[in-house]
């Protein structure tokens, strides 16, 4: 009975000594900190917004430039019109007509020149083109505004028109122009600022330009 006692308790010792070898043993793992998920989330949000929001400004950059190109490229096409009258010298005359580059027929005065220019569907007067225009100022002037002498009373000859086409000098004094003249015809050529020193003509600009 003692031997089996003894037997007994050396293996029970032997047990826990085991026991607690492989408790000792095993290596220990700490448990995961309860915010570190959320904070991987939160960089992964915080990331995915910086890449939102850097092809959005892409995206309002690219449409920046296409605008402006566009802008560009309708400056270009009116004087690039008005230049086909220049070349081909056409004369002035208040009840004549010629053609623009598609053939649509156009009155050889400086408002059926400027009419022509500008694409509009008829041959305005310079009593009628302002209603196509709005007001700038000298400052804002681009190749294809104009300056004019508009709006009632300027029927017949009491009204002029012709196209802006950049400063001729830094004082901006003087400027390239582009008219139909009833002395000269359509030409291209200096003229003081804002025509030939008559206070009378504001800078225009076509709607929508």
């Amino acid at each position: 009975m003692k031997v089996t006692r003894t037997l007994a308790s050396t293996a029970l010792t032997v047990g826990l000594v085991a026991g607690g070898t492989a408790l000792v043993s095993a290596p220990a793992q700490a448990a995961p900190e309860a915010g570190s998920h959320n904070q991987v989330r939160n960089q992964q949000s915080q990331n995915q917004q910086s890449q939102n929001q850097q092809s959005q400004n892409q995206q309002s950059q690219n449409q920046q430039g296409q605008t402006q190109q566009t802008e560009d490229e309708a400056r270009d096409e009116i004087i690039d019109r008005a230049q086909t009258w220049v070349d081909q010298q056409v004369p002035y005359d208040m009840t004549g007509y010629h053609p623009d580059p598609q053939g649509n027929e156009y009155r050889t005065d400086c408002s059926g020149f400027v009419s022509m220019a500008w694409g509009l569907d008829a041959s305005e007067n310079t009593v009628t083109l302002p209603d196509f225009a709005e007001t700038i100022d000298k400052e804002d002037l681009k190749p294809g505004d104009v300056l004019m002498k508009g709006g009632p009373g300027t029927e017949g000859a009491n009204g002029h028109v012709a196209i802006f086409n950049g400063w001729a000098n830094d004082e901006h004094t003087a400027y390239y122009g582009i008219e139909e003249g009833g002395s000269t015809g359509t030409v291209a050529r200096e003229i003081s600022y804002p025509y030939d020193q008559d206070d009378a003509f504001v800078p225009y600009r076509l709607k929508g330009l």
